[in-house]
């Protein structure tokens, strides 16, 4: 039986910037799911940008690592409310359905629980996405409204935008 690569959740550190680059432009083409400015940014500023976050109690970025290869991401960025943080998750489509994800949120979910200057996390999550929608439930998060939203593709579609105590 042949070993199974190890999946390693870590804060990016700023030699990460080319690997999150690289990440952030095949996501683009994956998901219409999460805005991506990445094409306007050089990894110089990116890793000025990763520096600047892993000192942060307000931002996060966690990658996980599955060997050696950059497969996914969690954000964690401030809202308009102080004690609102907006979490964000993605995976190579590549590696769905391996518990990445999950890993990724309840990681960053700690971080939020742990050091964050936190008390609730919040995530907006589309209705047709109904893996991440029970994903997001398992874990606790309860939906607080159904909105339209439109995604990058420019189609309006119904979300959920959901929230979870994490103090």
């Amino acid at each position: 039986m042949a070993n199974e690569p190890e999946l390693v959740v870590r804060k990016a550190v700023p030699t990460d910037a080319q690997a999150v680059l690289k990440l952030l432009k095949i996501l683009k083409t994956e998901s219409t799911t999460f805005e991506d400015t990445s094409d306007e940014v050089d990894p110089a500023t990116e890793s000025e940008q990763i520096k600047l976050i892993g000192k942060s109690k307000q931002q996060l970025l966690l990658l996980a690592v599955l060997d050696g290869e950059v497969v996914g991401l969690v954000t964690v960025l401030p809202t308009k409310a102080k004690t609102i943080g907006e979490i964000g998750v993605a995976v190579l489509k590549k590696y769905w359905q391996r518990g990445i994800g999950r890993e990724l949120m309840l990681s960053g979910l700690d971080w939020a629980a742990l050091s964050s200057t936190y008390s609730t996390i919040t995530l907006t999550v589309q209705l047709r996405n109904q893996r991440a929608v029970r994903l997001y439930q398992d874990i606790g998060f309860q939906t607080t409204q159904t909105l339209p939203v439109t995604i990058s593709t420019g189609e309006v579609v119904e979300a959920h935008e959901m929230q979870l105590s994490v103090k």
